[in-house]
């Protein structure tokens, strides 16, 4: 959510978050309810990027270790040196 510019971040916070119909959340915001749809979809669409990317180095970081682990290799030297 650190990402997201703020109009976005606030129209997702009181649609999703709060609770509250896109007609309440266009009305609070004071946009249309056009105008709240298109921030939440992107704001939806960037949220996605971000997990995505997120995911990707989360799942390359497992396979790592999975390979250091099977070929016996510690990330750490002492433990190398002593085992």
């Amino acid at each position: 959510m650190d990402k997201l510019t703020s109009g976005i971040r606030t129209a997702i916070e009181l649609r999703d978050l709060g609770e509250l119909s896109t007609k309440e959340v266009a009305r609070v915001l004071g946009l249309s309810i056009e105008a709240v749809k298109g921030r939440v979809y992107q704001g939806g669409g960037n949220c996605n990027k971000v997990l995505k990317r997120e995911s990707a180095w989360m799942y390359g970081k497992q396979i790592l270790r999975a390979s250091r682990k099977a070929n016996g290799i510690s990330r750490d030297p002492l433990r190398r040196k002593y085992m």
